[in-house]
């Protein structure tokens, strides 16, 4: 099976290093979009052209690497490789501060170009189910949160036990094909209404 073809990014400070990695990238079959002069350019690129990846030098003129992947990935989901001709440990950690899911040390050969790549695509999968998972639980926490309210109210306002309140929520979400949370929804958005002043009174 062929490797998958990315349309590649690419922002270098310097010629001779960008037509390095351009011809490295072509020779594994990518397609390389730019590249671009300088950060400025990089992001507002990366705004325009469709992209699967962005390759980034981190000390680019007018808008630094890190900075550069922060508005890109603002407007595009994709993986970012950070390239640094050093091993400055702060220029590490504003890389892991940042949304950069690989980071390549030049001079590096091909084969490293190849591993970083995929590298950074499975960070950046990786992130990506994360983030749902957590959005998931926050979903699932605020939904329990509206359920106990409503419960809270139908204890209150019909004198149940908290056994029952919920009896009751799981009943009416079984009797109207609704899930207990849009039931819960409804008591909670009633109660608030009808605890509300009218301006005319």
């Amino acid at each position: 099976m062929s490797p998958e073809r990315l349309r590649v990014l690419v922002a270098q400070n310097g010629v001779l290093s960008t037509m390095a990695l351009k011809t490295q990238l072509e020779a594994l079959g990518h397609e390389v979009v730019g590249p671009a002069l300088d950060g400025r350019q990089a992001a507002e690129l990366a705004s325009r052209e469709p992209i699967d990846l962005a390759i980034l030098e981190s000390q680019l003129p007018r808008l630094a690497g890190v900075h550069v992947a922060e508005e890109i990935t603002r407007v595009r989901a994709v993986p970012v490789i950070l390239v640094t001709e050093g091993s400055d440990p702060a220029e590490f950690d504003r890389a892991a501060a940042g949304p950069i899911h690989e980071i390549l040390v030049q001079p590096f050969p091909p084969q490293a170009l190849s591993a970083a790549i995929v590298m950074a695509k499975a960070r950046f999968q990786e992130n990506r189910k994360l983030r749902a998972e957590i959005g998931e639980l926050e979903k699932r926490l605020d939904e329990r949160k509206i359920i106990e309210r409503a419960k809270g109210i139908l204890m209150d306002t019909r004198g149940l036990s908290e056994r029952d309140a919920y009896r009751l929520l799981q009943r009416e979400s079984q009797n109207r094909n609704q899930r207990m949370v849009d039931i819960a929804r409804t008591i909670v958005t009633a109660e608030s209404l009808l605890r509300e002043r009218p301006n005319n009174v």
